[in-house]
């Protein structure tokens, strides 16, 4: 059963037990409020009654004398409903009315020192029988009267049967209102259920457009918050396949490159007589790629290692460690005539020294690789509220700003011709990346093209205890 029919059986279910058992109950009620007043007014009655005949029979008069009085006074009374019986405490009978001749036997004397009464029912017909007594002189007189309420039953029935048909209609009007009703609610719940079946089948791209200010208005945000954040991750998922789809591509690549030399120059030297210098330009070759594949496997062991191990950290005099920096970096820019300047404030850092060289060394290397002869590298570091800052930029060539977001992947290359001729592998930012996550840090980026690159390195900085 779907959730519409148990809240359509739900509600008319409730609704028909709320509307029976109030209409009953307040039915009951009246009913019984009716026949204590029909009660009490019949005992009422019925001591009035027997007061006025106590008063008349002090002057007893003979037998016949005495039933025209007591007729008069019943007459006069009573109502044409109340039927009466009156007897001494002989037995003997006083007063018979008609509708009582043949049910004498019937009747039980109450209490002599109060009143009693009886409901009785003659066919269709319900009586209030109510017992009386009065002692007159040194005789007891007894007296039984019947009051008709068949008009109360009557009215119980026809309310009744009043009710049961408002009642039916009650039902139908509030069936047809339920399930309005509960389509109405069920509808947004049914789109949530029909979004999930399109998500599950593929469709990543779907958003409920439910509008609700309520639960289910919640619901539906919060499904399309789960919506967009199960297509973040598939995405990033997707992206990772790709990248690792690249880096198997560029990794098969980059050892294809150089054993394809290996390899031809190798059976170039064994199949073919060649001079002393042609087999010194083979061996050179061999030489060459050799180094650049021990190079390769040497990145990919540092990447390995960096992904895996703690670090070792202590304070380090950044100033200090940057010029030893200058004093390895000085060769290979005095070649390329490239001036190297500093600007950097004195500061302690908690690093491992030689992973920050590494760092170093990559970016300065990267920016002198982006420079043709001639140009400036400038290495500049600053305090700023969220740490310490170590900039590196360069005149060179520039980064296409579309590419900025790829170059810290494994094997990625900007200019994979030029990375090549001058030895690189595409790891060396990755490595950089790695080894600033590490430290708590992280670099930033910055390129145009034709006008240079800045690569923001950021330290956390961490107050040092003061010394007693």
């Amino acid at each position: 059963m779907n959730i519409t029919w148990k809240i359509f059986f739900s509600s008319v279910l409730t609704m028909t037990i709320t509307f029976c058992t109030a209409g009953y109950i307040l039915i009951f009620i009246f009913f019984e409020s009716g026949y204590k007043q029909s009660v009490n007014s019949a005992i009422d009655l019925s001591s009035m009654f027997l007061q006025t005949f106590g008063n008349y029979m002090v002057n007893e008069q003979d037998g016949e004398e005495v039933e025209e009085a007591v007729g008069a006074i019943a007459n006069n009374m009573l109502k044409e409903n109340v039927r009466i019986y009156i007897e001494d405490e002989k037995g003997k009978s006083v007063y018979t009315d008609a509708a009582f001749e043949g049910k004498e036997q019937q009747l039980e004397r109450g209490d002599a020192k109060g009143i009693s009464y009886i409901l009785t029912k003659e066919g269709t017909e319900y009586y209030i029988r109510v017992s009386n007594q009065i002692q007159v002189g040194d005789v007891w007189y007894y007296a039984w009267t019947d009051h008709n309420v068949t008009n109360l039953f009557t009215e119980r029935e026809n309310e009744i049967w009043i009710y049961n048909q408002f009642l039916v209609w009650i039902v139908l009007i509030n069936g047809v209102i339920s399930w309005t009703l509960a389509r109405f609610i069920v509808h947004p719940i049914r789109k949530i259920s029909q979004g999930a079946e399109r998500i599950a089948g593929g469709d990543l791209d779907y958003r409920l457009s439910i509008r609700n200010h309520d639960e289910i208005g919640n619901m539906a945000i919060n499904f399309n918050r789960m919506a967009d954040s199960l297509a973040g991750e598939i995405a990033k998922l997707e992206d990772i396949a790709e990248r690792q789809e690249e880096f198997i591509g560029s990794f098969a690549h980059e050892l294809k490159t150089p054993l394809t030399s290996i390899i031809g120059y190798a059976d170039l030297l064994r199949s073919n007589r060649q001079t002393e210098e042609e087999r010194f330009i083979g061996a050179n070759y061999i030489f060459q790629e050799g180094k650049r594949l021990e190079n390769l496997s040497l990145r990919l062991l540092e990447l390995t290692v960096l992904g895996k191990d703690e670090i070792c950290c202590r304070q380090v005099d950044v100033s200090q460690l940057l010029k030893e920096m200058e004093g390895i970096m000085a060769p290979a820019l005095e070649k390329q005539h490239i001036e190297l300047v500093w600007e950097t404030s004195e500061q302690r850092l908690s690093i491992e020294p030689e992973l920050i060289k590494s760092v170093f060394f990559n970016l300065i290397d990267n920016a002198r690789k982006a420079l043709k002869s001639g140009g400036t590298i400038r290495v500049v570091g600053s305090r700023e509220a969220d740490g310490y800052v170590i900039e590196v930029k360069d005149n060179g060539t520039g980064i296409p700003k579309e590419k900025l977001d790829r170059i810290t992947d494994a094997f990625y290359m900007v200019d994979k011709s030029r990375s090549r001729q001058q030895g690189g592998a595409g790891l060396g930012l990755s490595i950089c990346k790695k080894i600033m996550e590490l430290h708590g840090g992280g670099l930033l980026f910055e390129s145009e093209l034709g006008q240079g690159t800045s690569v923001k390195m950021r330290f956390p900085v961490y107050d040092e205890p003061e010394e007693d």
